[in-house]
């Protein structure tokens, strides 16, 4: 079955292994996804994060630059084999020719630095959506993550900051410029405003469901239906901490039929429709089930056993999130 994945942070691993001294080949890299991997689980589509660490002391700008120059060399060493997505024809005809799709994406609106110039040269440099945070407050809006120390467990949310002026200004120019809004590491209260402010439906890229994982990342069911309504869209995340409710957070496990306990309450709450990928590879760790993109038809043996009907599955897996590209690009 054809797959298509809304987030992983694939590009951010092999720059490292670049500075380190170690490039890796995309072609067989040893990661959870690379091009031989992506063709074994008949991948349509994956979307890769140009992914920015605020707190990691480098150039927010320069990183993502970066990883937006990896991309496109990536991109250029096998054109017969993966192609990127500017444009919603552009999916199509890489199937027509045997191409998997690749998406860029930008997981950290602080890399623009608050600036509408650098967003619109992303947008032309091919990213086609970005969540407005990572796990750090910045120009844009406030993250998700409300206490950054001590830990805390379950990670609590902060409903209190949301998007600043700036961030409003972005949300309008990213949806005149039809560059997809990911909330996903987003404050509830950003959550909120995007919701509010938008006029055209947005992404929770990589998040789950918080009544049975409560961590701050993933979705209320008032969260999910409200996006449900707007025609958004959401991508089932592969994390352990975002799929579990173990009281450590060391005991929470990533299985298929975790991730398809998720799916079924998504439907239950927001409708299939709304269901998409979002495995996060490649920016995860720990045990998990589904530990290459290779291994991912085991999820839907789980989402079969989890009650999906065949037309569900293929609607998870790879048609819903086709079709909300195709309309919102």
């Amino acid at each position: 079955m054809k797959v298509f994945d809304l987030h992983c942070d694939t590009l951010s691993e092999m720059r490292r292994a670049e500075q380190a001294g170690r490039p890796l080949s995309f072609a067989r890299s040893g990661l959870h996804i690379d091009l031989e991997k992506l063709e074994a689980g008949d991948y349509m589509l994956q979307c890769f994060a140009a992914f920015v660490d605020l707190g990691s002391g480098e150039d927010p700008l320069v990183t993502a630059l970066e990883e937006i120059d990896l991309f496109k060399r990536l991109m250029a060493a096998s054109p017969d084999r993966i192609a990127p997505v500017y444009a919603a024809g552009d999916i199509a005809r890489n199937a027509a020719a045997g191409r998997i799709s690749a998406m860029l994406t930008v997981e950290e609106g602080g890399c623009c630095k608050g600036s509408l110039g650098v967003l619109r040269r992303l947008y032309e440099l091919g990213v086609r959506m970005m969540t407005l945070t990572w796990n750090y407050d910045n120009e844009l809006a406030a993250s998700n993550v409300k206490e950054k120390a001590p830990f805390v467990w379950p990670c609590p949310p902060d409903a209190d900051h949301g998007l600043t002026e700036t961030g409003l200004a972005f949300l309008a120019e990213m949806e005149r410029l039809h560059m997809i809004v990911d909330v996903s590491h987003l404050s509830d209260r950003g959550f909120w405003d995007v919701a509010e402010h938008s006029t055209r439906p947005f992404a929770a890229s990589h998040s789950n469901c918080r009544a049975l994982a409560p961590h701050c990342r993933n979705l209320t069911d008032e969260m999910i239906r409200a996006m449900a309504e707007r025609g958004c869209i959401a991508g089932l995340n592969y994390c352990t901490a975002f799929l579990d409710d173990q009281p450590d957070p060391a005991a929470c496990r990533s299985t298929a039929a975790l991730i398809a306990r998720h799916a079924a309450h998504f439907k239950q709450v927001g409708g299939a429709g709304m269901i998409a990928l979002g495995s996060d590879f490649d920016g995860i760790s720990g045990p998990l089930e589904l530990d290459s993109c290779a291994r991912v038809p085991l999820l839907a043996d789980a989402l079969r056993k989890a009650g999906f009907t065949e037309d569900e599955l293929e609607g998870v897996f790879w048609r819903n999130a086709r079709r909300f590209f195709e309309e919102n690009l």
